[in-house]
């Protein structure tokens, strides 16, 4: 006896794909599971498919909130710190203002002191002295040019937004603006 092998036989199903079941099992009133729906009801995929798109829309519009607020919280903690920094660096650019008006007061009464046995440390303290002073008179130039420029800036910004703000559009649209405010 030889072993031959056995065919299956093939199941011919009447259909190519899932997607022609799956409307045949609609046509004849089953749902996808194999339930039949109760009276007057039909499975409507479309519906379905509406259903689950606007299921996930809403998870992602969740999921974008969040993030935006994510977002918002570390911009404003930022800011925050940028602030505080800022109100750190004025005081203490006031403080370093009023001890360079002392310093200049110091020197003065340096000056005017009469030196009595002079000598080469007084010799070298007044050198040292004018040195510095003229460093710090360099500095403080370019600062205060640096700064005047800075408060002129300043100064134009406010005005450009304080004529957009009684003139509008009319104001920032005018031909005589778009010149000056052109690049290049």
């Amino acid at each position: 006896m030889t072993n031959l092998p056995v065919k299956k036989p093939k199941t011919n199903s009447k259909f190519q794909n899932f997607l022609e079941a799956f409307k045949d099992s609609q046509a004849s009133g089953q749902t996808p599971a194999g339930r039949r729906p109760g009276a007057g009801e039909a499975f409507n995929f479309e519906e379905f498919l509406n259903q689950q798109e606007a299921r996930i829309r809403r998870q992602e519009r969740v999921r974008f909130e969040e993030i935006r607020r994510e977002e918002q919280i570390v911009f404003s903690r930022e800011k925050q710190q940028i602030t505080t920094q800022i109100e750190t660096l004025q005081i203490q650019i006031k403080q370093l203002a009023k001890e360079t008006a002392g310093v200049m007061v110091e020197a003065e009464k340096a000056v005017f002191t009469a030196v009595t046995n002079p000598g080469t440390y007084h010799l070298n303290f007044f050198e040292k002295l004018m040195q510095l002073i003229k460093l710090a008179r360099k500095k403080i130039h370019e600062s205060k040019t640096w700064l005047q420029l800075f408060n002129h800036r300043s100064q134009c910004k406010s005005a450009y937004w304080q004529g957009v703000k009684t003139g509008g559009t009319k104001f920032m649209l005018s031909s005589d603006r778009t010149v000056a405010t052109q690049a290049g």
